[in-house]
């Protein structure tokens, strides 16, 4: 078992012959309910009407950070009071910080480091209005979905795991890969609140089919194909001549 297509063909280009199923890891839906916008916009002084992109995930070179800071200081200049949230922590944190106050941006970035993913991470989903991710190197990119299950529409590159999640095109816009683009992405997202809340709730619906107890049940069904497939050769093997 495999959680994407992009692993599975990467397996394949390494010489694995056996049979490969996809089956991404299920998320509990429930942990990203609620959260209070209020409360985590006060906290981070973020007015209550200021657009806001959120990214949550490792602050690593490969998590392609650098690159939304280069977005955001473009979304600076085209949204008024434009905000982009950064949460988590890593080995390129300071640079991505020198990377900001270099563009501009101490009054645009918020970096917030880790958040505890029962109580504060529930309000920082609340607070943003799109979910940003530009990572080339997914194995999966679940992120993405717990995004959609706590009703943020993401904009998103398309790139090695992230693939299987968006290509169904629900609750995301897919982004190319360079700034101008991924901006105008964004603000035209953030720009369209109608099309933006059509967006939330299907994210909110698509993000049902990756819950934790849906994947368990496939990862069972799978097994009890795997089973009786194994029987019936059995029994076939059993039946020929001696």
């Amino acid at each position: 078992v495999v959680p994407s297509t992009a692993m599975r063909e990467r397996l394949a280009g390494y010489g694995v012959t056996r049979p490969l199923h996809v089956l991404p890891t299920g998320i509990p839906l429930h942990d990203f309910a609620g959260g209070e916008r209020a409360r985590f916009r006060a906290r981070h002084g973020i007015a209550a009407d200021a657009p806001v992109a959120l990214f949550i995930g490792r602050l690593a070179r490969e998590k392609n950070v650098g690159f939304l800071l280069e977005v955001a200081a473009r979304l600076r200049r085209e949204l008024p009071g434009f905000r982009l949230v950064i949460a988590g922590e890593g080995p390129a944190a300071g640079e991505l910080e020198a990377q900001a106050a270099a563009l501009g941006l101490a009054d645009t970035v918020r970096f917030v480091g880790y958040l505890d993913r029962r109580a504060a991470l529930p309000d920082c989903y609340a607070a943003a209005d799109a979910f940003v991710f530009a990572s080339r190197t997914e194995t999966q990119g679940l992120v993405l979905i717990e995004a959609m299950a706590a009703g943020l529409p993401v904009v998103a590159l398309a790139a090695m795991g992230t693939i299987d999640i968006l290509a169904p095109r629900r609750g995301a816009l897919v982004a190319p890969d360079e700034v101008a683009g991924f901006a105008a992405r964004v603000r035209e997202l953030l720009g369209a609140p109608a099309r933006r809340q059509a967006l939330a709730v299907e994210a909110r619906r698509y993000s049902i089919e990756w819950g934790d107890a849906i994947m368990a049940g496939r990862l069972a069904g799978l097994y009890r194909r795997l089973l009786d497939a194994g029987r019936v050769e059995g029994r076939a093997i059993g039946c020929q001549p001696g």
